[in-house]
């Protein structure tokens, strides 16, 4: 068996218990291909880049899964003749181990930490500077060979 990773959009039209039986639908259809669900993500509502069948907003899911490489073409087959999938990609994909799994979430914590902190500074004002010290700094720079 390896490791897949199918991201699909389903339309933006569908109200959220609508998107849980699709979602659902696209799950057991995973597994009727002999597919091991190991994860589920909804990434949320987007804006599409380019209108595909009327609809300007889509729902990503992303599934990740092991199966046998020899059904995922079927898998795929199937998906992309289901009604209400706009767009799906099944990609093979490197298994993690824990150790890849934790290494990583404590990567995006310290990502999102330096985010707050960057915020933080950013709404503080920047400190004031006396006319006496700009005066000072624009007498350096007229006296120095600068211009």
């Amino acid at each position: 068996m390896k490791h897949y990773e199918l991201l699909y959009i389903i339309p933006g039209r569908y109200t959220e218990e609508e998107m849980e039986g699709i979602s659902g639908k696209i799950n057991e259809t995973v597994k009727k291909y002999g597919g091991e669900i190991t994860s589920t993500d909804n990434l949320g509502s987007k804006k599409i880049a380019y209108p595909i069948a009327n609809t300007q907003v889509g729902n990503y899911l992303v599934i990740e899964f092991n199966a046998e490489p020899e059904k995922i073409k079927e898998l795929e087959g199937e998906l992309k003749l289901t009604p209400e999938v706009l767009r799906c990609e099944i990609v093979l994909k490197k298994l993690k181990t824990q150790a890849e799994i934790d290494a990583e979430k404590i990567r995006k914590e310290k990502m999102a930490e330096k985010a707050k902190v960057e915020e933080v500074k950013a709404e503080q004002p920047a400190p004031k500077v006396s006319l006496e010290e700009l005066d000072k700094k624009l007498g350096e720079i007229l006296e120095g060979d600068i211009i």
